[in-house]
């Protein structure tokens, strides 16, 4: 019987955590930040893991004091304009290896390069910071 209640714990606090997930989909920046620390830590509380719990209010006290959304936009920008960088960077020198006639393999190899850089820029720029 204690482990039909544990997997019945187990599949509500994953359907909480769906519902959270949910619910944080609507919130942006520092309040997401804020909501995705506190399911964490109710859920470390319902556990009893009193280090996770200790971390996590840590953690919360620490955006409380510290989080600004206009620094995480700037943050993200920044990572954007990275991850473009290194996609133009990528295209250049891929240009370059077709434009030398360079072996297959090298090609072959900077163009899934290439792929990567824009899918990591695609997934950024998709993000909300």
């Amino acid at each position: 019987m204690n482990r039909l209640a544990t997997t019945a714990l187990t599949l509500l606090l994953a359907a909480a955590s769906v519902g959270a997930s949910a619910a944080d989909t609507q919130l942006a920046g520092c309040a997401a930040k804020r909501e995705n620390i506190r399911s964490e830590l109710r859920l470390a509380q319902e556990q009893g893991l009193a280090d996770k719990v200790a971390g996590l209010t840590r953690a919360l006290d620490e955006v409380n004091a510290h989080c600004r959304d206009n620094t995480l936009v700037e943050r993200h920008n920044k990572k954007v304009l990275k991850a473009q960088a290194k996609v133009n960077q990528t295209e250049r020198s891929l240009r370059l290896a077709q434009e030398a006639n360079k072996q297959p393999k090298k090609i072959a190899k900077l163009e899934g390069k290439l792929e990567k850089a824009r899918a990591d820029l695609a997934a950024l720029q998709a993000q909300q910071p």
